[in-house]
């Protein structure tokens, strides 16, 4: 799990490194961007708000409480369902700037970066759904237990992993626009 997570931090790292060479390198400091969407501070609440829940849950089954962990592993799934349609409603708030910059191909470079970042991020999530899921049937089929609760630890930690990564592209966002 660490080396998969290991490259995933390559992979956003890089991506990262090229938007922020874009922007310093090759972007007149003078380009007027449009303000981020302000639904990303709503997807950012999101996305850590399931990161507790996430933790919640692997507390919970360490402890034996497992309707705690089932409701912790729910949680975290509606949360993440939500973050991503959020990002769907930030995504289609940037398609009219998208329009506007259509001969202005500096201030479309810089969008498309915004779709290119938030874009990664929201398959990794989307990706993220499949083990989230997957643990939450196992749950209710009563699979996991204080001695049997790996697919859970190894879920969360792809899931924190995810939600740091999103505060490093959020941050960067802010920063860059």
């Amino acid at each position: 799990m660490r080396l998969f997570l290991a490259s995933l931090a390559v992979l956003f790292g890089s991506s990262i490194i090229g938007y922020v060479s874009i922007r310093v390198l090759g972007i007149d400091d003078t380009l007027e961007m449009p303000p981020l969407p302000g639904g990303l501070w709503l997807s950012t609440v999101l996305l850590l708000v399931s990161s507790i829940t996430m933790q919640h849950a692997v507390v919970a089954v360490r402890r034996g409480r497992i309707t705690a962990m089932r409701a912790e592993l729910a949680a975290t799934t509606v949360l993440a369902v939500a973050f991503l349609a959020v990002q769907a409603v930030c995504w289609a708030a940037w398609a009219e700037p998208m329009r506007d910059a259509i001969g202005q191909t500096e201030q479309r470079f810089m969008l498309t970066a915004f779709y290119v970042l938030t874009g990664l991020h929201a398959l990794h999530v989307i990706g993220g759904l499949v083990p989230l899921i997957t643990i939450n049937s196992r749950a209710a089929a009563g699979r996991y237990s204080i001695e049997r609760h790996a697919g859970i630890a190894y879920t969360a930690m792809y899931w924190h992993f995810l939600d740091g990564m999103w505060l490093v592209i959020f941050v960067t966002l802010l920063i860059g626009t």
